[in-house]
């Protein structure tokens, strides 16, 4: 199946990424990737509604690709989160630390998220996620000043992901379900970080350029609605995810230092999505939700975090040290990105955080309270952020508060949210 749309958007992204690639002007390169990003989101959202599927031969005779006008449902929302998800990325991405090269990668790892969604194959599938792993080494490798050598770490964990990834499709396919089954959902761990294989992940969202981090973090969502894994292993799937989230959050909560814990925040919020969609359609449907939500609030919460990186230096937990008076839209947009994230109500968060607590209840009461754990000590760690680093002192280093570019990509992103906690689209 080739789905129109998400195929049309993912080549805009190729093509702007090599346009970007060859700019030498890091500020033109960043509007060039803006203005790809805005394009692509009016792309997705702004095209009508299919009534489902239209596959048809271009022969006429029933042979050769089935191909789809939109994507529906689940899909569609995917691309559209996605979309925006990157044009929040590319619009706040510091200079400093996101030159053309590694905008022209986001730009890329955009393109193969939705080109999960385009292109329903299986092996397709498997390539685009070797892709977008390459994608992220190429750039770490880039970075040799970096003193881990974080490249080496994300390959350790990585490559076998892929190979694990690929031998259990085909496994899957030639009969040996279970089997297959087993590795597809040791490699889905290992790519969202799940305990027990989570040790790289902490690591990355430290070192590596958080536009990356970000994007490289939504890529394969379109996978994980296509995946058909056993009963017994997407149980035991999400069970792992509920654990994830439980453990990232405590973990997350007694950091020192803001990116160590904007990765464990992440780890648990994906742990939510992962326990959601194994359990009943209404958890599924939060799952899906709570997965919006976090593209883009976590996308914002993550850049804001950055952009306040790149004014500051490197942010501390320890003492408070900001002053919300003299950057207030930057603590603003901080704060509600992080609240979003954590389910606050009004927003896209709740809306999903609620489906997925509410159908867990029938699953197992244990479950659900986990989940809701998890989500209260998600909040406590969005606070303690939120008044480390824009409350509690009276000084002022002389950073600058939002400019136009990371306003416009903040209000769409902050308004999807809010907007779509008063009318989800529930899949």
């Amino acid at each position: 199946m080739i789905v129109v749309v998400p195929s049309l958007v993912a080549v805009l992204f190729l093509v702007s990424s090599v346009v970007v690639g060859r700019l030498a002007d890091r500020q033109v390169a960043r509007r060039a990737a803006v203005a790809c990003a805005s394009a692509a989101t009016v792309l997705a959202v702004a095209l009508p509604w299919s009534g489902g599927f239209v596959p048809f031969s271009p022969s006429g005779r029933g042979s050769g690709p089935a191909f789809a006008v939109l994507p529906e449902g689940t899909a569609r929302l995917v691309v559209v989160a996605t979309c925006a998800a990157g044009l929040l990325v590319v619009a706040m991405s510091p200079l400093a630390s996101h030159p053309p090269a590694t905008l022209a990668r986001i730009l890329r790892l955009l393109a193969v998220s939705c080109g999960f969604v385009a292109v329903r194959h299986q092996a397709v599938a498997v390539v685009l996620w070797a892709l977008s792993s390459w994608l992220v080494w190429a750039e770490l490798r880039g970075h040799e000043d970096r003193p881990e050598r974080l490249d080496r770490l994300f390959a350790v964990y990585h490559l076998p992901g892929v190979l694990l990834l690929g031998v259990g499709t085909v496994l899957s396919a030639t009969g040996w379900r279970t089997a297959g089954g087993v590795l597809v959902v040791i490699a889905i761990m290992t790519r969202f970080a799940v305990v027990p294989l989570h040790s790289w992940y902490p690591r990355f969202v430290e070192r590596a350029p958080l536009g990356v981090v970000v994007v490289f973090a939504t890529a394969p969502f379109g996978l994980l609605t296509q995946l058909d894994l056993p009963v017994q292993l997407a149980r035991d799937l999400a069970l792992l995810g509920g654990l994830t989230a439980v453990v990232a959050a405590v973990f997350g909560v007694v950091q020192t230092e803001a990116r160590r814990a904007l990765a464990f925040l992440t780890m648990s919020q994906t742990g939510l999505v992962m326990c959601g969609l194994g359990g009943s359609s209404e958890a599924v449907s939060g799952a899906v939700l709570t997965w919006e939500a976090s593209a883009l609030a976590v996308s914002g919460l993550a850049m804001t975090l950055a952009a306040l990186e790149a004014r500051r230096g490197t942010l501390s937990l320890r003492v408070p040290s900001g002053n919300f008076a003299r950057t207030p839209r930057l603590a603003v947009a901080f704060l509600l990105c992080g609240l979003a994230t954590v389910g606050f109500p009004l927003s896209l968060g709740f809306a999903g955080g609620h489906l997925l607590i509410h159908g867990s209840v029938t699953g197992s009461p244990a479950v659900w309270l986990a989940l809701a754990g998890a989500v209260g000590v998600n909040g406590m760690t969005v606070m303690r952020c939120f008044f480390a680093l824009f409350a509690g002192s009276r000084t002022h280093s002389g950073e600058r508060d939002l400019v136009p570019l990371e306003t416009y990509a903040l209000t769409i992103a902050i308004g999807a949210l809010l907007v779509g906690g008063l009318f989800p689209l529930v899949p």
